[in-house]
């Protein structure tokens, strides 16, 4: 069995709701045992799923399923465009700046170590209440003149979309849980050591050009506001 079937079986299983929301996925030793296969492939079709929103890993307890809202609006859509229209959504810039790309960031964008990215960073609330906190980078060849404190609602797609006419081709996200701690858990007002899911969003212009790169920490609070279309 290729790991494309086991892809599709589990995401089945997903889609049914024979694997809820939050439940643990089986080990890799027993998808090994129920699959007949390695764990190669097993590894290869986990993979696939977290990549496609349907999975995550915890570190030190697991894989987890996610709920619909990661893998119904997985590509093309940001908080912005998921709420419900009677929501109040606010967003507080906390940080923006120019800065040079270290080679982590120069890497992730496809860019010469030093080259200039637009950084902001921004707490969004619903209706008052704290829900998710952005962390972005943006390639200033691409957006000279980006202020994130005048983006439409907050939405940047919005404007790379209708401001810049850039078209964009498609976005990635890595979904993870991690445990909120410090500063973090203050700005979202969560318990210290909580643990809640971060985002890793890349998204891309034609030619597979990295226009934006944001790591996104929820709040469990933000999954009752969002809409499934």
């Amino acid at each position: 069995m290729k790991y494309a079937a086991v892809y599709k079986d589990i995401k089945r299983k997903i889609l049914n709701g024979i694997y809820t929301p939050w439940a643990p996925l089986e080990g890799e030793e027993m998808l090994c045992g129920i699959y007949g296969i390695s764990r190669t492939t097993v590894r290869k079709a986990i993979a696939k799923l977290k990549q496609d929103g349907y999975l995550h890993s915890q570190q030190g307890s697991g894989i987890f399923v996610n709920p619909p809202e990661f893998y119904e609006e997985r590509t093309m859509t940001t908080l912005s465009e998921r709420i419900e229209a009677d929501v109040d959504l606010e967003n507080q810039i906390l940080q923006s700046d120019l800065i040079e790309a270290n080679e982590r960031l120069a890497a992730i964008c496809n860019l010469p170590v030093g080259s200039k990215l637009h950084h902001y960073i921004r707490l969004r609330t619903i209706n008052g209440t704290p829900c998710v906190l952005e962390e972005t980078y943006m390639p200033q060849y691409l957006f000279r003149n980006f202020d994130a404190a005048k983006t439409p609602r907050g939405s940047v797609f919005k404007y790379i979309e209708e401001d810049c006419k850039y078209g964009i081709s498609h976005a990635i996200k890595n979904v993870t849980a991690i445990k909120v701690e410090g500063e973090l858990a203050g700005l979202l007002q969560m318990e210290n050591g909580s643990a809640t899911l971060q985002i890793e969003h890349k998204v891309y212009l034609k030619k597979s050009v990295l226009a934006q790169y944001t790591i996104e920490v929820q709040t469990n609070k933000t999954i009752r506001f969002i809409a499934v279309r």
